[in-house]
């Protein structure tokens, strides 16, 4: 590692210490303070400090003129709150989904144009889908980014597609147009399939699950072989994961 990486990485780690050094019982704190408490020379207390106002992670108080805690920290916390809060209603009811279909079940969400799996559950059958909590993949080839990208916003579709749509098998969609058009009924039909667009073999089911306002936030699915999802089972698992994804969706006030 050389001198700017080092020096790098040195900052990064003042600016984390100097923001979990806020508390409940100290919500503000002077420079001065920071820098005796962290052993850290004032003038970079000063600049990480005026670094972090500038993005909104903390906001000096006018009154004490000490520091606290901004906005953007908040924003983040309720990112993760969100999560935490989605993954607890919807983990007993993708168990239930597995218990009585014997697949392997997901809950997925669209996280920096990746597909990213917060958990996973285990079909007891055989043949089983490689897989795990915190995979990410790409949504173009994905049942579960497939149905994400047909609820977002149409700039964010279009980021994915001058990205390009890498060709993982020889049913991957590449060409722009027409995955266009596969969003479209995505959308109108209620729930996604990527068939062996990814991995060859392996056929996805996803159904969306909704916030309070009504936003698709994120999506279950149902992932098997190829011989176990013949076309009137995919309905069959399509309505199931539907009717869950409903259920998940009014535990979270929709």
């Amino acid at each position: 590692m050389d001198n700017s990486q080092a020096n790098l990485l040195s900052s990064v780690k003042n600016t984390l210490k100097i923001l979990k050094a806020f508390s409940m019982d100290t919500p503000q704190k002077g420079v001065r303070e920071l820098a005796n408490e962290l052993d850290l020379g004032k003038s970079s207390v000063q600049r990480i400090l005026a670094t972090l106002a500038s993005e909104g992670f903390v906001k000096k108080n006018n009154e004490s003129n000490k520091y606290e805690l901004g906005v953007s920290v908040l924003e983040l916390s309720s990112i993760v709150l969100g999560h935490l809060d989605l993954h607890k209603e919807a983990l007993p009811i993708i168990k239930r989904l597995v218990e009585n279909w014997k697949e392997t079940a997901h809950l997925a969400i669209l996280e920096e144009m990746q597909v990213v799996y917060l958990c996973k559950i285990e079909s007891t059958n055989s043949i089983k889908v490689i897989t795990h909590s915190g995979l990410q993949n790409p949504p173009h080839c994905t049942s579960s980014g497939k149905l994400l990208l047909a609820h977002s916003n149409p700039t964010v579709i279009e980021h994915v597609i001058k990205n390009g749509l890498k060709k993982f098998t020889q049913n991957t969609i590449t060409d722009p147009e027409i995955f266009r058009k596969e969003l479209a009924f995505i959308y109108a039909r209620g729930y996604s399939v990527s068939n062996e667009e990814l991995n060859p073999g392996v056929i996805t089911i996803s159904a969306p699950v909704r916030n309070y306002n009504g936003n698709v936030i994120a999506a279950i699915n149902f992932a098997g072989p190829k011989h176990r999802f013949t076309k009137q089972r995919i309905e069959l698992l399509a309505k199931e994961l539907i009717h869950a994804g409903n259920m998940i969706s009014e535990r979270l006030g929709y």
